[in-house]
């Protein structure tokens, strides 16, 4: 009889330890049911980093904006400065809110010749991140048209039938041509389209500073929806991990916010004096997404920003954080303090380090 039941009871607990390990195991796919293989592997991969003790967080860097400065600059220089080049490299497609000579065709402030140097760093293991600077449809020249526009003139942008609504289609149209061209080469990409939305200076965000407009983030939300379904229905464009980004400087970051089965990755914009006193982790973490620094920097841009102790701070206070991209040459780790030690600290992932020959580096659970 003890022998039976002791035979029981090990059955039983081998039985729940198996379960256990089975519920415990999950994959995150992207929210894009139809995603590339090589997109879903990527997005699982990147959901699970945090779970790791070393080898955690990717390193980024913005190369510039692909009608204005894009060049591989800021990841030489950080090479030189680090040893090591980052992991994410960024590109945008569009500058089409900077000072500029004007132009009547809003098409012309789409560029995406930086695809073949983001091809070239994917096959030598990187990552492509694309945000877009997008010019004003309201606008009927662009250049400098990061003005704000009404709620009226928001819906005409949303209403295709409108000549704004014309305008916005036919320069999603050529960021997807972009996109297409990486899709082509099996390249994923995360990509981040309209960023700090809860800020007050880019025409789809808000008119002022932290002013509540429950319209306008009704009408964010749908302009991102159009941007995602354009995107993924229309051109099937299944190699994009959909990353939500606003400002931590600013309120409202989550009621933009549009919705769980249009994001990927959420992160912060974060320019800052004090590392400990960053807002918006907690908010964000909360909506179950994998979480990332989208955006950092310093706010005072003297070369005192100490990324070594930013880092330390990450392992402290926002331990989820899967990657973060340092945004143009005034805030690189090149020309600030710790850089060195940022990029070959024991939680860093570099480019080159993520893959075992033809695969991911193993998943934590």
């Amino acid at each position: 009889m003890f022998k039976k039941t002791s035979v029981f009871i090990l059955l039983s607990l081998l039985i729940i330890s198996a379960f256990s390990h089975t519920a415990s195991a999950h994959t995150v796919n992207p929210v894009n049911p139809n995603a590339q293989a090589t997109t879903k592997e990527l997005m699982n991969w990147l959901a699970h980093l945090p779970n790791r003790s070393e080898n955690r967080i990717l390193s980024g860097a913005f190369g510039g904006f692909t009608n204005a400065s894009f060049s591989m600059k800021e990841a030489n220089r950080i090479k030189n400065a680090t040893g090591q080049s980052p992991a994410i490299y960024g590109c945008d497609y569009s500058s089409g809110w900077l000072e500029k000579p004007y132009i009547s065709d809003i098409t012309e402030t789409i560029d995406y010749s930086c695809n073949s140097d983001l091809i070239s760093y994917w096959k030598s293991g990187g990552i492509p991140q694309i945000s877009l600077h997008l010019a004003n449809p309201a606008s009927s020249i662009f250049g400098k048209n990061a003005s704000h526009i009404s709620n009226s003139e928001y819906e005409k942008i949303l209403d295709s039938s409108t000549t704004e609504g014309k305008r916005l289609e036919a320069v999603l149209s050529k960021v997807a041509d972009g996109l297409d061209q990486l899709k082509n080469e099996g390249v994923p990409v995360l990509f981040r389209p309209l960023h700090e939305m809860n800020g007050e200076w880019f025409w789809w965000g808000l008119t002022e500073y932290n002013k509540k407009d429950s319209q306008r983030f009704s009408l964010y939300k749908q302009l991102y929806q159009k941007i995602y379904h354009y995107m993924t229905d229309t051109r099937g464009l299944d190699n994009l991990i959909w990353v939500y980004s606003p400002d931590a400087n600013r309120d409202f970051k989550t009621d933009f916010y549009p919705g769980s089965s249009y994001v990927d990755i959420v992160g912060l914009d974060a320019y800052f004096s004090d590392n400990f006193t960053i807002q918006g982790y907690d908010e964000l973490t909360a909506l179950n997404k994998p979480f990332a620094f989208t955006e950092i920097g310093t706010q005072k841009q003297d070369g005192n920003l100490d990324y070594s102790a930013f880092l330390n701070t990450v392992k402290q206070k926002y331990p989820k954080t899967v990657y973060f991209l340092t945004w143009d040459e005034v805030h690189s780790p090149s020309v600030n303090k710790g850089g060195s030690s940022f990029y070959n600290d024991s939680w860093t992932l570099n480019k080159g380090e993520m893959w075992e020959g033809s695969s991911l580096t193993p998943i934590v659970e």
